[in-house]
């Protein structure tokens, strides 16, 4: 059966986790890496994802290996061709062939295992391209710099913005001016930086 993009997401990150450690994450890794404050969110998605028979859980609850059928399906990239390009202003000639062919996973995502999506709620980032019901890829483990749009966690409270910086002290920005400047009162951490925008039409 047929798994959300956002059950699909934490399979995925299970089995990357599991590639690289050695062993499956716990809830609180989960709740972590997708930057959610209560482990009943995760344990939903993990309930859902033994339902459906993509990961099974031991007495104590706790994951098991994942089958490997299931995790050679959705760990596969998906390579299509690259046809182009095609003008964004005047009409151009037509151009039918083809330039290359892209593996739309490794395009987007550098790191699987440190990577997450996030949902966007509300206009704060339109004037960046992001806009509400977007889903942006998130690097949880990337360096964040100065303009980087990020996911920061301001006085405990996690938001979309651009970090920016002003006389050696970091605040968050937006990209709307209808929205100001953000400082934290007492703490300003980052959480990921965004890699890319997904957006279905």
């Amino acid at each position: 059966m047929s798994l959300t993009d956002h059950q699909r997401t934490v399979f995925n990150y299970i089995s990357e986790f599991q590639q690289k450690n050695g062993y499956t994450p716990s809830l609180s890794d989960l709740a972590i890496a997708f930057g959610v404050r209560s482990k009943n969110a995760i344990a939903k998605v993990v309930n859902a994802l033994v339902r459906e028979g993509y990961i099974q859980k031991d007495p104590k609850g706790r994951i098991k290996i994942l089958e490997p059928e299931r995790e050679q399906e959705y760990t596969e990239s998906f390579v299509l061709p690259l046809f182009g390009p095609i003008a964004a202003g005047p009409a151009d000639d037509a151009q039918a062939q083809v330039e290359d062919t892209i593996a739309i996973q490794e395009y987007v995502i550098a790191k699987p295992s440190s990577t997450f999506l996030l949902r966007v709620r509300g206009d704060s980032m339109v004037d960046a391209g992001i806009m509400e019901g977007d889903l942006v890829i998130v690097e949880k483990s990337a360096e964040p710099k100065v303009c980087d749009i990020v996911v920061g966690v301001l006085d405990g409270e996690f938001t979309l913005k651009r970090l920016m910086k002003n006389k050696g002290k970091y605040y968050l920005q937006a990209e709307n001016a209808a929205y100001p400047d953000m400082y934290a009162a007492d703490s300003l951490e980052v959480a990921g930086v965004v890699r890319g925008v997904v957006r279905k039409y």
